[in-house]
């Protein structure tokens, strides 16, 4: 499924589980076992999508839900159809607000844990940016040599602030 699931594909040279902060599918994070006493985790899903229960609740000492889809207006060739711009929320400054906000509540972070349906862009591009806000450019560096990863470009902007 993941090329940080499979030992021998990873073709990396560490644990990314054991990260700081880690993007995961859902599959994985509703069953993940955090690192640390003090994890927080924020959870991302298509506007209207029910979360999977999560095993354990109680391993975070904080959990956010967002909505937003995985769409970026630019990489679209043809543009929204009506239809399209009525059904999806693409992701804005006030979610970027409402992550930073969040992790800004705690003091003591053992781990942050971002998933998405997939754990390849929403979650990951949220994940590489909260290693930027945190200065944690050691895990920054760890989070892009992960293959899979393909950060959104639209939510990596605007979470740095900058226009898209």
């Amino acid at each position: 499924m993941a090329n940080y699931i499979n030992e021998k594909r990873r073709e990396i040279d560490f644990d990314p589980y054991t990260l700081p902060i880690i993007a995961l599918p859902e599959v994985i994070a509703t069953s993940f076992k955090p690192i640390g006493k003090n994890p927080i985790m924020i959870r991302i899903a298509d506007k209207d999508k029910t979360f999977a229960p999560l095993q354990d609740p109680g391993k975070y000492q904080g959990v956010l839900e967002v909505h937003f889809n995985d769409i970026n207006e630019e990489d679209d060739y043809w543009g929204l159809s009506k239809k399209e711009s009525d059904e999806m929320v693409l992701f804005n400054k006030k979610h970027a607000e409402m992550i930073h906000d969040f992790v800004d509540q705690f003091s003591e972070i053992s781990q942050i844990v971002v998933h998405c349906n997939a754990g390849v862009s929403r979650s990951s591009a949220v994940a590489m940016q909260l290693a930027e806000y945190t200065n944690d450019l050691d895990t920054y560096a760890k989070l892009r040599e992960i293959k899979r990863y393909i950060p959104n470009t639209r939510v990596l902007a605007i979470m740095r602030g900058e226009e898209f």
